[in-house]
């Protein structure tokens, strides 16, 4: 039996190391406080961000609306266009010496590109220890915003689930010919899939499919269109996330096939530019942007979260699937050979 003394000893010494271990973790986290009161004080005397998106101009403006919300002392200014847009603006701006751009947020090719420019600046959020290492720049300069999973999709009227490819290989059957779509700057899935099954093994498969008679079209939302309708019953890429939102709000009768190898998904990545007129409401923006309440408001706009602990609607977009990060430091590298190949290959005029 212990003694009651022992018993208050014992007692004692678990009280100083919960003291103890409670003072440790309040004085580490001192810097980070200070450093948030500085920051929203420095945004109270910023009062405005400007915010350069990709991202459609009705989900920006109710993206950045809640922001507002949360930090109402701050006025947000959004300009919406391209990537490309965004890109070529920027870099106009930026030769002029022209800075306006707090945030900077489209796909992760062009916001890397800036990037090799010396255009962004180092900012770790204390949220981006929640996204995996590949969907967050190694110095620091960027993260994912958004993810679009890369997918086969079809027309289930035209192509029972049974039937349907459940492989890139598959594709090479002759039964497919002349019923396979594929986008005209299909660039950042031919690059990755070279990557995955092997430059000599990869070149192969995409002459090969190329021999498919291979329907070439611009832009994935009028593909998504063309297998809703059954004119092209399968596309070799599509945003599994339209897909789905059209089967789910319409009836379309389409599906996506759930690879079981890599999922190749690239993304749309946010920065604060180097020369940020109003760094601390950046600060701030690209916090919330990356924070679960932030990511909560993608889900809304049936986007994919790059946050892994918020899921999208319905949550088997990404559920089950190994999501292959198509990280843009080796294609920006080799952008014009691959550029040349896809179009030689599937004969792009």
């Amino acid at each position: 039996m212990v003694s009651s003394s022992k018993q208050s000893k014992a007692g004692g010494s678990h009280f100083v190391f919960c003291l103890l271990s409670f003072l440790s973790t309040f004085i580490l986290s001192l810097p980070v406080l200070a450093q948030s009161v500085d920051v929203i004080e420095g945004a109270k005397k910023e009062r405005q961000i400007v915010y350069y998106t990709g991202m459609g101009a009705d989900q920006s403006t109710i993206f950045a609306n809640e922001f507002a919300k949360k930090y109402p002392f701050i006025k947000p200014e959004i300009f919406r266009a391209s990537g490309e847009k965004l890109l070529t603006k920027y870099l106009t701006e930026a030769r002029a010496k022209t800075f306006r751009a707090d945030i900077f947020q489209t796909s992760v090719i062009q916001v890397s590109q800036l990037k090799d420019e010396g255009l962004l600046q180092r900012y770790v959020s204390p949220e981006s220890k929640a996204y995996p290492e590949g969907f967050k720049d190694r110095e620091g300069q960027w993260n994912a915003f958004y993810l679009i999973p890369y997918v086969i999709g079809y027309n289930t009227s035209v192509i029972p689930p049974n039937e349907a490819p459940k492989s890139y290989e598959d594709l090479l059957n002759p039964k497919w010919k002349g019923k396979i779509g594929l986008e005209t700057q299909e660039h950042q899935w031919f690059f990755h899939l070279l990557k995955i099954m092997g430059k000599e093994k990869g070149l192969d498969f995409m002459r090969k499919l190329a021999q498919q008679n291979i329907q070439l079209r611009n832009g994935h939302g009028l593909l998504t269109q063309l297998t809703v309708a059954g004119e092209l019953p399968i596309c070799v890429v599509l945003y599994s996330n339209d897909v789905e939102y059209a089967k789910r709000t319409t009836g379309a009768p389409v599906d996506w096939v759930r690879l079981k190898g890599p999922t190749i998904t690239v993304f749309n990545a946010m920065s604060i530019t180097a020369k940020a007129p109003h760094p601390n409401a950046a600060k701030l923006f690209l916090d919330f942007s990356l924070s679960k309440e932030g990511q909560e408001v993608l889900r809304q706009f049936k986007r994919v979260p790059a946050r892994p602990d918020v899921l999208p609607d319905p949550p088997g977009l990404v559920q089950g699937l190994n999501l292959y990060p198509a990280r843009p430091e080796e294609l920006v590298k080799n952008y014009q050979e691959t550029v040349t190949q896809f179009r030689e290959i599937f004969k792009v005029p």
